[in-house]
């Protein structure tokens, strides 16, 4: 957190910029000094039939734009492009970009949610809406209830990561550009960083029109103006003032592990190691003072977690009825767009005491698709209050739930599933009921000697932790 408040500083000193994160602090856009002058470079920026945008289908000036719905200037650039293409009508082109952090979800889903929205014709009311509003599941289902979406596949294609793909490539085309922060707007192809005013923006634009006009005259067909201003631009990152740069440097690392959405100085967990994992209050079968507590970091959508589940907890829990307690932690990949949503379900079901039933159901064989249809009709099956349960799924108490589980996972230097801590000790993955069971008779052997020396069964785990555990390698995370 310290670094990404400082690099967001960095920014405020150099450019009415920001990152993508909500929790770091934003720089006033109107404290900005002078803008400096845009670089006459341009760069590659290809616009494909289905990005949204706005204006004349054969402009002038095309103005492709990255921004991220958490970011004050951002919000402010959209509404001075709005106030230019009033002005400029055909001439002007504005096409839309995201620019998500890994790792933010809000952010994420947020850009996902003006898609979702898009296919249903309404990428640019949503667009607006987001800007300077919370970013929750929740305040995400209102907007779409105001703008008369169809609620449910709006909300499926969230839960399913419809959109995943053309947000994936707009945070790929910014990378290639070394865009980290925004808004950074590119006027046929040329980069503006950070926010300019209206006058700014009038006088850039009337440079552009002016240099289109000398194509047009040159005999440059009207409908491929961009493709020539395009024809020879750069693919690599857009240059920037010194100070810039350093903060983007800053910002790259974090970007490099797009999928992974982990830090470069991430510690992963030490298989063998203990650390201090108790069951808390999550979801949990077996008596409270078993000797052996098993905390499991599942993925419902990992082919691993489902196998483990399958075939590895009932025998389990058939083997040491009296000796085992199983817990179950929730820890949804990025690469897994259904699982998020899937965590949800099953903590709202938990709200109402089908923690377990419902599980089981998501990680049978026979289920294939984890959206909200399937949800639903798991919830009907089980009798649970539908009402409450869907006010459950898309609330931000259920969401903060899931969300717990993944930074306790990230402390701990999870990033892969199943993650299996039996009494405290890291074993990684599921590699059959038999493997899994030695280490349980192994951890059954030490908590024995702990009985001999006296240690009352309901304190077995809190000794052996107090004596063995070591500190999390991401602690400060």
């Amino acid at each position: 957190m310290r670094s990404k408040i400082l690099v967001s500083l960095i920014l405020g000193l150099v450019l009415p910029a920001c990152t993508a994160s909500p929790t770091s602090p934003q720089p006033d856009p109107a404290a900005a000094t002078e803008a400096s002058p845009v670089p006459q470079t341009r760069y590659l920026a290809p616009v494909q039939p289905d990005d949204p945008g706005l204006g004349g289908s054969a402009p002038l000036v095309t103005v492709v734009v990255f921004s991220d719905y958490a970011c004050p200037p951002c919000a402010r650039t959209w509404k001075v492009l709005d106030h230019l293409l009033e002005d400029h009508g055909d001439d002007l082109r504005v096409i839309a970009r995201s620019l998500t952090m890994p790792g933010f979800g809000d952010g994420e889903r947020a850009a996902e949610a003006a898609l979702a929205a898009g296919a249903q014709g309404q990428f640019w009311p949503m667009h607006r809406r987001l800007f300077g509003a919370p970013l929750d599941r929740a305040t995400l289902k209102t907007h779409a209830e105001a703008l008369g979406l169809d609620v449910p596949r709006f909300l499926e294609d969230l839960d399913l990561g419809t959109f995943s793909g053309p947000r994936v490539r707009h945070r790929r085309e910014a990378v290639e550009l070394g865009i980290y922060f925004g808004p950074v707007a590119l006027v046929n192809g040329r980069p503006v960083v950070g926010f300019r005013d209206e006058r700014a923006w009038h006088d850039l634009l009337e440079e552009e029109i002016l240099a289109a006009q000398t194509r047009l005259r040159d005999g440059t067909p009207r409908a491929d103006l961009y493709a020539s201003f395009q024809a020879g631009a750069l693919l690599a990152p857009i240059e920037l003032e010194p100070a810039a740069e350093a903060a983007r440097q800053q910002l790259a690392g974090r970007f490099a592990v797009d999928i992974k959405t982990l830090p470069a100085d991430f510690q992963r967990v030490e298989a063998g190691k203990r650390y201090m994992v108790e069951a808390g209050d999550a979801p949990a079968l077996g008596p409270v003072d078993a000797p052996v507590q098993l905390v499991a970091f599942m993925d419902f959508e990992c082919p691993y977690c489902r196998r483990a589940a399958q075939e590895g907890f009932q025998e389990l829990r058939r083997r040491y009825p009296e000796d085992l307690r199983l817990a179950f932690r929730h820890l949804p990949l990025p690469i897994h767009r259904s699982a998020d949503g899937a965590a949800r379900a099953a903590v709202a079901a938990d709200r109402q005491g089908q923690f377990w039933p419902f599980s089981d159901r998501l990680l049978a064989p026979e289920v294939t698709s984890l959206g909200r249809g399937t949800f639903l009709a798991i919830a009907r099956d089980l009798h649970l209050d539908e009402a409450r349960f869907i006010a459950d799924l898309d609330g931000p108490d259920v969401a903060a739930t899931v969300r717990e589980d993944m930074l306790l996972a990230r402390r701990l230097g999870l990033d892969a599933t199943p993650g299996f801590f039996l009494n405290g000790r890291h074993v990684s993955g599921f590699r059959g009921v038999e493997e899994l069971a030695a280490e349980i008779d192994a951890e059954l052997l030490t908590t024995r000697r702990l009985l001999g020396e006296g240690v009352a069964r309901g304190e077995l785990l809190s000794t052996l932790l107090a004596r063995e555990a070591v500190q999390f390698p991401n602690a400060d995370q």
